[in-house]
């Protein structure tokens, strides 16, 4: 067991159940394709032999869709609750198993990597909290060295108020915090297609413009 480690939270990709804000404008085939085509391409991208990665799935979804993308990867069922009850029941479980330095991220920013993951770890050496902007009013990341329940206590999820809160709550709570890179969330057809304009011509982009073009 590394002293680092990585939760990536996911569901298994199932139409009706993933991107549903996405499905409202594509369908939930073609939401469920892209979901899982991101699925792979943020999996692949943070893949380092520096850190430990766990996947922590959604009850419903079976292992083996993420054990095919990452061979040997440990699956844990996500905790109950809110989005916020679910991050700080993992960071709870896994400090108790002896990590130190742990990260969370999701699968809808296609802009993460492994560079950005391992500078979070380092900057957990001498901090408390980082946290990845997004350009919604979220975090695409959120990493902790010391475990602090409050943080994830009265936060309004799903808004654009969510980072404001957390680093509100941090401050009052004097916690020594940074902030990485602010990046975009895929969530809505606007936020889709606003990607493939900035990054014309990538593998990820091209495979979005293949799915949108097989619809129907």
């Amino acid at each position: 067991m590394k002293k680092d480690l990585l939760v990536v939270f996911a569901r298994e990709p199932v139409p009706g159940l993933v991107k549903t804000r996405l499905a409202k404008d594509v369908g939930i085939a073609a939401a469920a394709a892209l979901y899982d085509l991101m699925l792979r391409h943020v999996v692949n991208s943070v893949i380092s032999p520096q850190y430990d990665i766990v996947f922590s799935k959604t009850p419903e979804s079976g292992g083996a869709c993420f054990e095919s993308i990452a061979p040997g990867a440990i699956v844990r069922d996500q905790p109950e609750g809110d989005i916020g009850e679910k991050m700080s029941g993992v960071f709870r479980a896994e400090f108790a198993r002896g990590y130190k330095r742990i990260c969370i991220i999701g699968t809808d920013c296609p802009g993460i990597s492994s560079s950005g993951i391992l500078r979070a770890f380092e900057l957990l050496g001498n901090i408390e909290l980082v946290l990845g902007p997004s350009s919604d009013g979220g975090y695409h990341l959120i990493g902790m060295s010391v475990f602090h329940q409050e943080l994830f206590e009265g936060i309004a999820w799903g808004t654009d108020e969510v980072l404001s809160g957390t680093l509100g709550i941090a401050r009052s709570l004097g916690i020594d915090y940074g902030c990485l890179e602010v990046r975009t969330d895929i969530d809505k057809i606007a936020d889709l297609e606003a990607y493939m304009s900035k990054n014309p011509g990538t593998e990820l982009a091209s495979a979005f413009a293949k799915i949108l073009q097989g619809r129907g």
